[in-house]
């Protein structure tokens, strides 16, 4: 069953009817109640959005999606659709704004196979100690441009690495991730326009991730950070997560 309802931004009226629920649905010293405050500010900041059915707010998320977002449907009305709906709604919204790289903290851990059925994987924050003990997960943006099919197309290969291969003298080694995607050559500005985006999550496991694009051979190596990968045309996300590609510009 599906509940009946719709999105909107959040408003103060929605917040006693909130907070009731939450009450209720707290025990042994656990539940977003003990969040309120972080609710509220949410809320006066405009981050805030809610699912409402005929009888109020029955669903809310904070904070769009990143670390910060606290997602918290009614027990009853849990497994019905409601907070897939929200981080839909997040997501589309997320994409709007190019931020191609989504990072949650799944908090319960619990919640780790809902964020994996929305599409999101583990995001490696190993070698920062103090998160070991936190679950957090990804999502890599493939928008697809409508725009850019045919039979003209050609494969791009782009790898990503860690840090070290820039300073690893037996050679490269295996890329950590390796995308291919169609891409179609324009003569005119030297472009190569992609059929889908590739998207490169900064983890703090890869230590300043490397990346290597392939057509016709090498085209482009070096830090997705680095001026020369922003020239070539991958740009950073709004979020600081990570970066995006949609359009190689080729050297001249």
């Amino acid at each position: 069953m599906t509940v009946i309802g719709h999105i909107r931004a959040a408003v103060k009226t929605d917040l006693p009817f909130i907070h009731d629920w939450l009450v209720l649905e707290a025990r042994d010293g656990q539940g977003f109640i003990h969040n309120w405050h972080l609710i509220e500010k949410a809320l006066d900041e405009g981050e805030m959005t809610v699912f409402t059915d005929a009888g109020g707010s029955v669903g809310f998320l904070t904070y769009g999606i990143s670390p910060s977002s606290i997602l918290q449907v009614r027990s009853d009305l849990q497994g019905q659709g409601i907070g897939r709906a929200l981080v839909e709604d997040a997501i589309r919204r997320e994409e709007a704004m190019n931020n191609a790289v989504l990072v949650v903290q799944c908090e319960p851990k619990s919640s780790v196979e809902f964020w994996a059925s929305m599409g999101f994987e583990v995001h490696r924050n190993t070698g920062y100690s103090d998160h070991q003990d936190n679950a957090y997960m990804q999502r890599l943006s493939k928008i697809r441009h409508e725009s850019v099919k045919g039979d003209d197309l050609e494969m791009i290969s782009i790898r990503v690495y860690p840090n070290s291969v820039l300073y690893n003298d037996s050679g490269k080694g295996k890329p950590d991730r390796v995308y291919y995607t169609m891409a179609r050559f324009n003569t005119d500005n030297r472009t190569l326009e992609l059929a889908r985006r590739v998207s490169v999550a900064n983890e703090p496991m890869l230590q300043d991730p490397v990346v290597e694009i392939y057509w016709y051979g090498q085209v482009f190596i070096g830090k997705a950070k680095h001026s020369e990968a922003a020239t070539i045309g991958l740009r950073a996300t709004p979020n600081h997560y990570g970066w995006y590609l949609d359009v190689i510009k080729l050297p001249d």
